[in-house]
């Protein structure tokens, strides 16, 4: 059995004790702790531009690089 599967075997064993109420409210939790921490990095480590990558050009012309605006 790999860790992967280790980890969700014991969160659906844990589940099993818990309330679809206390299920909700970690994963809001959760979900907020994460959202959170991706403000964090992008405060520290801005993206300032966004590449594309047009597969229907040719080789030489797919990369393109574009300043993106925050």
């Amino acid at each position: 059995m790999s860790l992967e599967e280790l980890f969700l075997e014991a969160d659906r064993i844990g589940n099993k004790y818990l309330t679809p109420e206390e299920i909700q409210d970690f994963n809001q939790q959760l979900a907020q702790e994460v959202s959170e921490i991706s403000e964090l990095i992008d405060q520290q480590f801005p993206d300032t531009e966004i590449e594309v990558i047009d597969f229907s050009k040719g080789r030489l012309q797919r990369f393109q690089r574009k300043a993106h605006k925050r």
